[in-house]
């Protein structure tokens, strides 16, 4: 039994590409239906859904959009994950109106999507404030003591979302983001909750210094759901140098050893490649030449 592969097909630069017509965007371009039937077709047995979407082009996942998605599913086999919003939300703000507006978001996203029976909904625990905080040039002791400040507003607020939501706990898949997934951990085990595995959030070292072999084996009992795509971290003359969503073979993937890796754990969860269908196309080439097994 092969791997389970998915797409994102609408994250925010393919959606750019698609409606935008010599610079200027026309609308009249963008049907959910018929690029995630596009998606289907092309190979891909799951997709996620970014809910941020309906922020970006309202009414692009309205009622009647989710209730023809529902429809596509029935006809086709395929399953959704959903990624929640995270564009302009920040569930770890000490700002209590901000951190209410981000938990209600969050929950309203979640009753939007019920209908499509997700697999995994993807969650950002802590937002763009958060990272920013985590990475200040004080004292490493100092930047620990303010990450976890800001982490109890974000388990206030994952606490408020379950609550709201009245979702199952390991439904709710927390992302490895910009922020120390050590501390991330603590409130996912308090939880209940459940882990997405991003692989270039970590090349990168966005979330920690561990390999991706090292993370999949540390936190394998909590992950529902894998981002993949590649990623890379240097420094020029002491300056971080971050690089992910990029093609598989770009950056530091052990694409053989993690794969095969995966394999051999009968790894059945959602796999959803965060990159463009191309280089999703060209990610699995290179997956398939180095382990055949792995995808059939």
């Amino acid at each position: 039994m092969g791997l389970r592969f998915g797409l994102m097909p609408l994250e925010f630069r393919p959606i750019l590409d698609r409606i935008m017509v010599s610079g200027v965007p026309d609308f009249s371009r963008f049907n959910i239906v018929d690029i995630i039937r596009e998606s289907v077709e092309a190979g891909y047995e799951l997709i996620e859904v970014s809910m941020d979407l309906e922020y970006i082009l309202p009414n692009s996942l309205d009622d009647d959009k989710i209730e023809k998605l529902v429809e596509l599913k029935d006809e086709l086999g395929h399953s959704y994950t959903v990624h929640l919003p995270l564009w302009s939300v920040e569930p770890a703000s000490f700002n209590d109106k901000i951190r209410s507006a981000s938990v209600n978001t969050i929950i309203s996203a979640i009753k939007q999507a019920e209908k499509l029976e997700p697999e995994a909904y993807v969650y950002h625990a802590t937002g763009s404030l958060a990272a920013e905080f985590s990475r200040l040039d004080v004292p490493v002791n100092i930047r620990n003591i303010i990450s976890s400040y800001m982490l109890s507003y974000a388990s206030t607020s994952i606490e408020e979302i379950l609550a709201g939501s009245e979702i199952d706990p390991r439904l709710l898949a927390v992302e490895n983001v910009e922020f120390p997934f050590s501390l991330t951990r603590e409130m996912i085990d308090e939880y209940n909750v459940g882990i997405c595995f991003d692989t270039g959030h970590l090349l990168t070292k966005y979330s920690g210094e561990e390999s991706v072999i090292e993370f999949y084996k540390k936190h394998h009992d909590r992950i529902i759901e894998i981002h993949l795509h590649d990623g890379s971290y240097e420094e020029c003359n002491g300056v971080p140098l971050h690089k992910d969503h990029v093609a598989l073979g770009v950056g530091d993937m052990p694409i053989k050893e993690f794969i095969s890796l995966l394999h051999k754990d009968k790894f059945s969860k959602p796999i959803i490649f965060e990159i463009s269908k191309s280089e999703a196309d060209l990610s699995l080439t290179r997956i398939q030449r180095a382990v055949p097994e792995a995808h059939k």
